[in-house]
């Protein structure tokens, strides 16, 4: 049987997230990459445009979905530094 205390379950979550955190934001890099701008100015650009394009609100709708993720593991992040978590 393995015992593993609360500590170092502490710090293989806080590597699961910082592994997602490095993963996603490398993912919004290469939207940030791919339209030469960041995600509120292409959020802007796009709800105000006239001309519907299918493959930028695709791409919209995924990178608003990475960037709500992000918030939320950085979020995790900083509760784990700060110790604000439970082990049930």
């Amino acid at each position: 049987m393995v015992i593993i205390n609360r500590e170092k379950a502490k710090d293989m979550y806080y590597a699961n997230v910082m592994y997602e955190y490095h993963k996603v934001t490398e993912k919004i890099r290469l939207f940030t990459k791919k339209y030469a701008m960041s995600f509120e100015q292409f959020e802007k650009d796009i709800k105000g445009s006239e001309k519907e394009d299918f493959e930028r609100w695709d791409d919209y709708m995924e990178w608003k979905g990475y960037e709500n993720v992000l918030q939320n593991l950085i979020k995790e992040k900083k509760e784990l530094e700060v110790g604000d978590y439970k082990v049930s």
